[in-house]
C-alpha cells in the first residue's frame, strides 16, 4: 500500500505541474477574450460565459485527478497478479493520459488565445487569426 501511495503522490505532482500550464493557457484566453470581446466587438461582460469556462475548467481538474488515481490504483494492485504490467508500463499509461487530458485541454486554449491575439493586434472583430496570418 506504500506503494500505491508513492506512485500516487509522484503522479499528482505531475498533474499539478500540467495544471498550472493549463491555468497558463486558460488565464490568458480569458484575458484576451474579454478584452477583445468588450472593446473590439463592443459585447457586454457575460458572467454566465465566464462562469461557464471556469466550470469546464473545474471538471476538467476533478475528472483527471480522478484517472490518475484510477490508472495508478489499478497498474500498482494488479501489479500481483500480472507480472507483465512494470513501472515502465505503468509510466506510459500515466503519462499518455495526462497528455490526452490537460495536454489537449491546454493547447485548445493557447490556440484560441493566439487567434484572439492577432484579432485584437489588427482590430478586426470577425476575422479568423489563420486567414489574418496568410495576409501578412
Amino acid at each position: 500500500m506504500d506503494m500505491l501511495y508513492t506512485v500516487l503522490l509522484a503522479d499528482l505532482s505531475m498533474v499539478l505541474v500540467c495544471y498550472a500550464i493549463l491555468l497558463l493557457a486558460f488565464a490568458s484566453n480569458v484575458v484576451l477574450s474579454l478584452y477583445h470581446n468588450i472593446n473590439i466587438t463592443g459585447e457586454h461582460f457575460d458572467a454566465k460565459r465566464l462562469w461557464q469556462g471556469v466550470k469546464k475548467a473545474l471538471v476538467l481538474v476533478i475528472g483527471t485527478m480522478l484517472m490518475v488515481t484510477a490508472v495508478d490504483a489499478a497498474t500498482t494492485l494488479l501489479t500481483q497478479y500480472v507480472p507483465d504490467i512494470n513501472e515502465q508500463v505503468h509510466d506510459l499509461i500515466t503519462v499518455a493520459m495526462i497528455a490526452a487530458t490537460i495536454g489537449v485541454a491546454a493547447w485548445r486554449y493557447i490556440k484560441d488565445a493566439y487567434s484572439t491575439f492577432i484579432n485584437i493586434l489588427n482590430g478586426k472583430p470577425s476575422e479568423v487569426a489563420a486567414a489574418v496570418d496568410t495576409k501578412e
